[in-house]
């Protein structure tokens, strides 16, 4: 099956294509298919799930009859709790916090106690606007908890280094096929398919 990503971000667009693929599906960005840039409604700092479904509705207007997907992605922290989630971006942007491994690097200092909780994973939310105007939406959740002080595996993508899955690896660590089982995203993709 093939989707469209609602997204400007480049690298979540590459990400997502690269997991959609190792899942049977193509991925391509909406710019790449209408031709242009749009500029995107303002989101909520309540709601992923409003955010994912505001985003897949505007570029489903200028595309109706593709399959829109868009994605909001938040990180959670237990010894945090009323940070970060919806506004996980805004807080980085907010304490002037750029690129990837400087995100990475502010997480791993908040948590930098030894008896703070290190509990916290991230929350994919994806909507999907159909060319038969249902709007779906899933969730899908990766990590228990950020690694002890240090990044660990060879991609660098968001918060793969330090988020670690169930199995103890975090993703950067894990083959594709492991990623696949324990992302955020994959698992909010696999759960969208499932309703269609």
């Amino acid at each position: 099956m093939r989707f469209v990503l609602a997204s400007n971000n480049t690298a979540k667009t590459e990400e997502v294509a690269v997991l959609a693929q190792a899942m049977g599906h193509q991925v391509e960005n909406y710019r790449n298919v209408l031709g242009e840039t749009l500029v995107f409604p303002a989101e909520t700092t309540t709601s992923q799930i409003e955010n994912a479904r505001v985003k897949a509705q505007f570029v489903h207007q200028y595309l109706p009859d593709e399959y829109v997907l868009s994605d909001d992605t938040g990180l959670y922290l237990s010894a945090f709790p009323d940070r970060f989630g919806v506004v996980t971006a805004r807080e980085f942007k907010a304490e002037g916090i750029l690129g990837t491994e400087a995100e990475q690097q502010y997480i791993l200092d908040l948590l930098r106690q030894p008896s703070i909780d290190r509990s916290g994973y991230l929350l994919a939310v994806m909507g999907l606007a159909t060319p038969d105007n249902r709007l779906l939406t899933a969730q899908g959740k990766g990590g228990v908890r950020i690694a002890e002080n240090s990044r660990r595996g060879d991609y660098i993508d968001g918060l793969d280094n330090i988020v670690e899955a169930e199995n103890g690896l975090t993703l950067s660590e894990m083959s594709i096929n492991e990623v696949i089982e324990y992302h955020d995203r994959s698992r909010a993709l696999q759960a969208l398919v499932n309703l269609l």
